[in-house]
């Protein structure tokens, strides 16, 4: 019955090392951050050092009700030892948990940063407990949390599956079409959102084809009846193309042609840049229309990616 009570009030001491490590991680989290924001490499420096001095000034001063537990803090220089080395291990704790999350996504989830340091100092004061079998179970743990660590730095560092991409950014797959590549073209996707799709058809020597799939409403210019773009310090001509195609010349400073295309509830646009185009090849591309496949769609997955 006695080691029962025992067991609790290691519990709650090691419980109330992690709610001062929490406590501590985040003043120190935001104080070094601030610092390093100031661009100053000599104010960060004598930042984190007048912090890490305080920080375990204080621990040692919570040294003093870890008596009953740790040996080593029933002495002035053990107290420091022990503070020090909880300081220590939290801080290690909170800047693997940093830069084992790709990006600066470790700093956008601060708030689960700060428990982690916490439990990271109540697990560094269990190595001052007495007793092998207290030791090689902090030790165990500390394997286990090191490895999981490991595994996710490893995990978000791969690449994400080109569904996981598509979800992530919300892109509706109706929109993922493509023509067949003209002769001597190579098709090249360039993005996708939740309301359009990029690519563009590239041959050696010739301008590139580009190619954009919205849904219908998307685009803010201001048409005419005809769905003609208003003239805005350029001259615009529009033509009909056959076969439900609608041709665009701009005839300005940056001369380009158009070649629109609604069918199915989307609306396919090729631009052709300069004023020699290969309007036999856009019309080719628009006429084989059909999903894209995920071999095609592959480099999306190299693009960035929401959260």
């Amino acid at each position: 019955m006695a080691e029962k009570p025992e067991a609790w009030r290691t519990a709650v001491h090691l419980a109330g090392v992690g709610f001062v490590g929490c406590a501590l991680s985040a003043a120190q989290f935001w104080i070094v951050l601030t610092a390093l924001l100031t661009g100053k490499v000599l104010v960060a420096v004598v930042v984190c050092t007048l912090v890490a001095a305080i920080m375990v000034s204080l621990l040692a001063g919570f040294a003093g009700m870890a008596r009953p537990f740790a040996p080593l803090t029933r002495r002035a220089r053990g107290r420091w030892a022990w503070a020090g080395g909880v300081y220590a291990f939290g801080t290690v704790g909170v800047i693997a948990a940093i830069a084992a999350e790709p990006g600066l996504d470790g700093l956008s989830r601060s708030n689960l940063l700060f428990p982690w340091g916490g439990a990271c100092c109540a697990l560094a004061a269990g190595f001052f407990l007495p007793g092998a079998r207290t030791r090689w179970a902090a030790l165990g743990l500390t394997v286990a949390l090191a490895a999981g660590l490991g595994y996710h730095a490893w995990s978000a560092a791969q690449p994400p599956t080109l569904n996981e991409w598509l979800t992530a950014n919300r892109v509706d797959r109706a929109l993922l079409r493509v023509g067949e590549p003209p002769t001597g073209y190579t098709l090249r996707v360039n993005g996708a959102g939740g309301h359009a799709f990029g690519a563009e058809y590239v041959r050696p020597g010739a301008s590139a084809i580009h190619l954009s799939v919205e849904q219908p409403g998307r685009n803010a210019r201001r048409t005419d009846a005809r769905g003609c773009p208003v003239p805005f310090g350029e001259t615009i001509e529009c033509a009909d193309d056959g076969s439900g195609r609608q041709l665009i010349t701009y005839k300005g400073t940056y001369p380009r042609q158009e070649l629109r295309l609604r069918q199915a509830g989307l609306i396919y646009t090729l631009t052709l840049e300069g004023r020699r185009t290969d309007l036999g090849a856009a019309r080719h591309i628009l006429s084989t229309l059909r999903p894209a496949t995920d071999s095609e769609l592959a480099q999306l997955v190299t693009l960035p990616m929401s959260h």
